[in-house]
């Protein structure tokens, strides 16, 4: 009797250990610059509240997130463009959307419509470092990166670059914030993208668990409405 006790007693302490183990805070990186991560931290917050998983974030420049995520000094990324996990190898992604950007142009002394990335190319273009999408879509042209979209917007202001590539929103929440009404929206999308919550190879057994709450906040609304409370809450602080 006594030694089925204690093996009673074995099985519910290694079930402890396991049960912490697979529920351990997990430590989200963010772009802390950008506006666009109040959607998807609405959105993640509550698929780890579903998930009755503790969630903390923690904000750095663009740069500064994807070397934290992918060299497992956290445990996640926020979210990010499709695919970069093929270059960041130490990131898996998981594969339902959480937020989708308009990628937009800003400037001060030009106003041509946007007809795609080719139109930027005649331009000295400035981009935020370690935004990936930015990176990407001006590949091969004269681009200069800031560290924050507020520096980026006081770029264009002062004429060190002609263009300013940005999430749409981030955009203009920098540019209000700045008071810079020189600088003005270009009309036209870039792009639209979609972005993508991303765990470290180190969690990567969250990921089927992820995947399955996400696609059903997807499917019933609450993905979109989380992101639409998101940006009028911040939205609404301009006015």
């Amino acid at each position: 009797m006594r030694r089925i006790t204690v093996l009673l007693l074995v099985l519910a302490l290694g079930g402890s250990i396991s049960a912490k183990e697979g529920h351990g805070t997990v430590v989200v990186a963010y772009i802390a610059d950008s506006v666009d991560h109040l959607a998807g931290r609405a959105v993640m917050e509550e698929a780890y509240r579903r998930l009755e998983i503790p969630v903390e974030f923690r904000g750095f420049r663009a740069d500064e997130a994807l070397e934290a995520s992918n060299g497992g000094k956290v445990d996640a990324e926020l979210m990010r463009i499709d695919g970069i996990h093929l270059r960041f190898t130490g990131l898996e992604q998981v594969p339902i959307p959480i937020n989708y950007q308009q990628i937009a142009a800003f400037s001060k002394t030009y106003r041509f419509p946007i007809l795609g990335w080719h139109s930027l190319r005649p331009y000295k273009i400035g981009i935020v470092e370690g935004v990936l999408f930015a990176e990407r879509g001006t590949r091969g042209m004269e681009v200069r990166a800031a560290a924050s979209y507020t520096e980026l917007i006081e770029w264009i202001h002062d004429g060190e670059v002609d263009v300013g590539v940005m999430p749409r929103i981030s955009g203009l929440v920098a540019l209000h914030d700045s008071e810079r009404a020189d600088v003005q929206e270009m009309k036209g999308v870039l792009e639209t993208m979609l972005s993508y919550h991303y765990l470290h190879r180190s969690r990567a057994d969250l990921l089927p668990r992820l995947s399955k709450v996400l696609k059903v906040m997807l499917l019933d609304g609450t993905t979109k409405r989380l992101r639409n409370e998101a940006y009028a809450k911040r939205l609404g602080k301009r006015r």
